[in-house]
């Protein structure tokens, strides 16, 4: 299979667990462009990583279709479609085996792949290394995981993730457990494999503030559904759902009184039982009105998607 741009798309997907009665997905629908990061924010239970678990075909959609450079999924071999797709884990140390050396698990899939010589892949698995920003790069090959550190195995990871070179990167909360320096040192780092290599990165964070600095696009997602999207800079600075507005409200400020309370979202993301034809955030909206009971209405104006009734009735105002 020829790949050319590496765009993913969701049209009008819903997804339910095998043997479940209900969808735990609802009308999702966005896209995922070559040469830009993508990332999908939300409150934990929303359905984020089980969206995109979809894309390896982890399980199948029950409706809708996502493609891959135009063409459904479904109709890739499962090898040629996890071929195109490099992952990175939120977990660094459960992803990598804690008995096998780091050069190991870096060429052994690429040397069996392409079917390359054992010292093509280690000098590609240098190269990549040496490209994620390790130094030592021979000592941390000859190395087990458990012998370098957290963000040295993130580091791992990611070179990883590009051996095969994918044309899609997903990156499921790749800075959770890093500090601060090192958490901006891997963004950064899937901000120049953007720029160099043109892969669509679809990454998954709950960093507001590293997402809003280096993301393109953002999805903001809520019991399900994708609730907004649209660039980053405007879904930001100008959010229109009222679960946008409060999620971003949460955010601590450095110039915020130290004796004032943090915001906070009061109620929880429902897990069963949704009505998805009317507002799944309205027991919890701030902004709800008695028009918010009937069905949902969507917006879209200049590629920003807004999933709000009240939100629309602005639009056409």
């Amino acid at each position: 299979m020829e790949v050319k741009n590496g765009v993913v798309r969701f049209e009008h997907v819903n997804f339910r667990y095998p043997g479940a009665e209900e969808d735990v997905l609802h009308d999702i629908d966005f896209v995922a462009e070559s040469g830009k990061t993508t990332a999908i924010i939300g409150s934990t239970g929303c359905r984020k990583s089980t969206l995109v678990n979809l894309i390896p075909r982890l399980y199948d959609v029950t409706g809708g279709s996502i493609t891959l450079d135009g063409k459904d999924i479904r109709r890739i071999t499962m090898k040629d479609l996890r071929d195109e797709i490099g992952f990175v884990p939120q977990n660094t140390v459960a992803y990598l085996h804690p008995l096998i050396k780091i050069k190991n698990q870096l060429t052994d899939g690429y040397h069996i792949h392409f079917q390359t010589s054992k010292k093509a892949a280690q000098e590609r698995a240098k190269t990549l290394l040496d490209r994620v920003g390790i130094r030592d790069v021979n000592r941390v090959m000859e190395s087990y995981p458990a012998q370098i550190s957290g963000g040295m195995r993130q580091r791992v990871n990611i070179a990883m993730a590009l051996m095969c070179e994918p044309q899609v990167i997903i990156a499921d909360e790749p800075t959770t457990a890093l500090d601060c320096v090192v958490k901006q040192q891997v963004i950064e780092l899937f901000h120049s494999i953007n720029e160099q290599q043109h892969v669509a990165i679809i990454m998954i964070s709950h960093d507001l503030n590293l997402i809003r600095r280096y993301c393109d696009k953002v999805a903001v997602m809520y019991a399900g559904q994708i609730v907004e999207s649209g660039g980053s800079n405007e879904v930001f600075s100008q959010p229109q759902h009222p679960y946008t507005q409060a999620l971003l409200s949460v955010i601590p400020r450095l110039d915020q009184d130290r004796n004032v309370r943090l915001n906070e979202i009061p109620g929880y993301v429902p897990e069963h039982g949704r009505d998805t034809s009317h507002c799944l955030f309205q027991p919890r909206c701030s902004a709800c009105r008695q028009e918010c009971g009937g069905s949902v209405k969507s917006s879209r104006r200049d590629g920003h998607f807004v999933r709000c009734s009240k939100a629309w009735e602005e639009c056409r105002a």
